[in-house]
């Protein structure tokens, strides 16, 4: 794919009833390949992901000891930097220059807090890190989990093989804690012992012989919501997207509901249609689902209604500045917006001027969330669209399957 595709909307080629394949979830994938590790290969795992992202972590689990390269891939290193303490080995965990300027600093001081060998090679409270794998002590753990709750899942995951039960308290107004209940689903159903009480999460035991089944990721599903309400009479049938879920990105359903777009679950899959009085939401809160923040963005692009978004304050710290990223792009497409360190407003709207073309800042999200106004303005072009595969490697393949035209350059 080149550098720079051209997404063009014809109402001659649209399709009315398209099948849509998703790919597997790239967040449980990641977290079921730590357990996978650390049990010494007991859990087993089917539809595990093929995003670049979950690549990338099952390499980097296969390294003893030496260098890791993670590429831009955050998970992997935070993720990687837990699993890395507790296994035997040194390892020299880097990424390219973005994954770089990630600060880990709080899961770097939680894993010291538990005796962990660790050290930063080049700039404190950045990658690229040496550790050396040992038994961790257990007991009580305070760690800030506002910049990130993968700080706190990390940890997690890590816990059934520390010297001693860990205690966790974490502050839920500042965490994405779907992202923490998803992890503790998974766990116990390998066997960890994990009791919870409000604020306090113990966690003991060990993981055992167990098998997954990965269901397909909410949140790439989310940009078909997106298709759904541009595009005037196409209907989606989502293939095995089941209704109960252990992902907090399955909230898109509820909040479509009010941009018009309902989700009928059968056998099983998921169809999803425009209905005809739509309840447009004035504020929507994305402390629970960061990752949705730019397809909400583009949703009150398309409807043409403002819309407040807040708990942002992770996404200043992910693949790129995603609200600054935000803010530049939907200006191209005529979009005002104000913008703050945790929040997005969308203000006004006017026609662009030619046709957009969208910078991704090497952000899969921003290539999969900018897409679909190609049916509202005719066309849009995106610039590096091979960037999708960090999470999504087919979206190009089913877009076309609705019937837009690609054309490469």
């Amino acid at each position: 794919m080149g550098e720079l595709i051209t997404v063009s909307a014809s109402k001659n080629s649209v399709q009315s009833n398209v099948q849509i394949n998703l790919p597997a979830s790239k967040s449980i994938s990641n977290r079921l390949l730590i357990m996978r590790a650390l049990s010494g290969n007991l859990i087993r795992i089917e539809n595990l992901s093929s995003a670049d992202d979950t690549q990338i972590l099952e390499t980097a689990l296969g390294v003893k000891s030496g260098e890791v390269n993670l590429g831009l891939a955050g998970t992997a290193l935070r993720f990687g930097m837990a699993w890395a303490a507790v296994t035997p080995g040194v390892r020299v965990l880097r990424g390219d220059a973005r994954l770089n300027e990630r600060p880990v600093k709080e899961l770097a001081n939680a894993l010291r807090e538990l005796g962990a060998d660790f050290k930063y090679i080049e700039k404190e409270g950045f990658a690229p890190v040496e550790i050396t794998g040992k038994k961790l002590n257990g007991g009580k753990l305070t760690i800030d989990g506002s910049r990130s709750s993968q700080f706190i899942t990390a940890m997690m995951l890590i816990a059934p093989y520390c010297e001693a039960p860990l205690l966790f308290k974490i502050d839920k107004s500042q965490v994405s804690m779907p992202y923490v209940d998803m992890t503790v689903s998974l766990m116990r159903k390998a066997g960890a012992k994990i009791e919870q009480q409000e604020s306090d999460i113990k966690i003991s035991g060990a993981y055992g012989s167990s098998d997954f089944v990965v269901e397909p990721d909410w949140s790439a599903a989310s940009y078909f919501y997106l298709w759904a309400m541009a595009l005037e009479k196409t209907t989606l049938s989502i293939n095995g997207l089941p209704f109960e879920s252990v992902q907090g990105d399955k909230v898109a359903s509820d909040i479509f509901a009010h941009y018009g777009i309902i989700s009928h679950f059968t056998d099983g899959n998921m169809r999803i249609a425009k209905k005809l009085l739509p309840d447009f939401p004035e504020e929507i809160n994305c402390i629970g689902c960061p990752d949705l923040a730019q397809t909400f963005a583009i949703a009150a692009v398309i409807a043409q209604k403002s819309v407040r978004l807040t708990g942002l304050q992770t996404l200043r710290h992910k693949e790129t500045d995603r609200i600054e990223a935000l803010k530049n792009e939907l200006a191209k497409c005529g979009v005002f917006c104000k913008a703050g360190s945790d929040f997005l407003e969308i203000l006004s709207f006017e026609k662009p001027a030619g046709t957009p073309i969208i910078k991704t800042y090497k952000d899969h999200r921003m290539a999969m969330a900018f897409a679909p106004l190609a049916a509202i303005f005719g066309e849009i072009q995106i610039e590096n669209p091979g960037v999708v595969s960090k999470s999504f490697p087919g979206y190009w393949k089913e877009v076309e399957k609705m019937g837009l035209v690609l054309e490469s350059d």
